[in-house]
């Protein structure tokens, strides 16, 4: 996600909450109670984006409860700084103009599903550091307002910040609220509630509709995998995943053979021997944006023969693909449906031999 320190891709994936298994390549995105998805733009070309809207004064002062304390916003801010993907989705997707938002995919820095929301507006962009946001940058900006809560580093630098400007936080844990939560939270603070909770019912009605658009999905059994070398595949393991509830979301399964891998990590590395557990309906797999490790990977003997590879049903994502799958937001969702799924659809359909 960044150009010096750790690599984009790593960084980002402990963006998005990822602990011990940081070399796996695949993030612990957290415990989602009611993850049933989200739409609000970025996915369709079509989609036109709604006219910028400031928040509304009549609904200060705010004060936000979280994990690290209160937040109360006095007045109705006028320069917004968010420095999580998930806050700054949010509050594109309510229609704010921010001020500054945090650098994410390549080639500009802003993931497309954004960029269709900025209406023209060009925010600054902070380069996330090692341990968080740049303290100087953030100053620079002169904010009023700070939506934090998924900052990965927002505990470490919530004290300075707060001397910045309020500043919102998780409210379960780092990158574990889910994405209705942090919609609603970023809602309160814009002074924009009841328009939050009219977004997240409208996503999670688009997200149970999916079912129905593409009803051979529905019980599918899936696996999601990421690779850092060619030697090992990395797998997705754990159900509690902001993944594996969306896709379940859509009416897919996750399979006990991929949940009960050994290990206490979000995630399982796999040899090329034991590639086998990845024979489910449908096998969706990012490369990083390596070409090579890709094609070096699909040219194994071992992946190439699996039976989902070569009935079709296996799935090469790219960075965005991955990433709106990894972190859901109001915005990233969207994408999915409209991108991804109708590939999933196909997959669902090949005929097994």
């Amino acid at each position: 996600m960044h150009r010096t320190g750790i690599p984009r891709g790593l960084r980002r994936l402990a963006a998005a909450g990822i602990a011990a298994t940081l070399a796996l390549g695949l993030a612990a995105c957290g415990d989602d109670k009611d993850d049933k998805g989200d739409k609000a733009s970025g996915g369709s070309p079509a989609a036109s984006a709604p006219a910028a809207s400031a928040p509304d004064a009549a609904a200060y002062p705010v004060t936000i409860t979280h994990k690290l304390g209160t937040t109360t916003i006095k007045s109705a801010p006028k320069r917004i700084v968010a420095l999580g993907e998930g806050d700054q989705d949010a509050a594109l997707a309510l229609a704010a103009q921010l001020t500054g938002m945090v650098e994410t995919t390549p080639p500009d820095g802003i993931a497309p599903w954004a960029a269709s929301k900025l209406n023209g507006s060009k925010p600054e962009l902070i380069v996330m550091g090692d341990n968080g946001a740049p303290i100087e940058k953030v100053l620079a900006l002169k904010p009023d307002l700070i939506l934090a809560n998924t900052d990965y580093w927002v505990e470490q630098e919530y004290e300075k910040l707060s001397k910045i400007a309020p500043t919102t936080a998780f409210e379960t844990g780092p990158s574990q609220d889910t994405w209705q939560q942090v919609t609603r939270q970023v809602g309160k603070a814009l002074g924009k509630a009841a328009e939050a909770d009219k977004l997240v019912a409208g996503l999670e009605g688009k997200i149970a509709a999916v079912g129905t658009t593409y009803p051979e999905i529905k019980g599918k059994s899936f696996a999601l995998t990421n690779a850092q070398n060619a030697g090992t595949i990395a797998v997705l393991k754990d159900k509690a995943d902001t993944s594996v509830k969306l896709l379940g979301g859509f009416g897919m399964t996750f399979p006990d053979t991929v949940a009960n891998l050994p290990g206490a990590g979000f995630a399982a590395e796999l040899s090329m021997e034991r590639l086998d557990v990845l024979e489910v309906d449908v096998l969706l797999s990012n490369y990083n944006a390596d070409a090579s490790l890709q094609k070096a990977i699909e040219a194994n003997p071992q992946f190439a023969g699996l039976k989902v590879v070569k009935r079709g049903s296996y799935i090469p994502l790219d960075s965005n693909d991955f990433w709106a799958l990894r972190a859901p937001t109001p915005l990233a969702v969207e994408y999915v449906i409209d991108k991804v799924m109708p590939r999933i659809s196909q997959a669902a359909k090949a005929p097994r031999g």
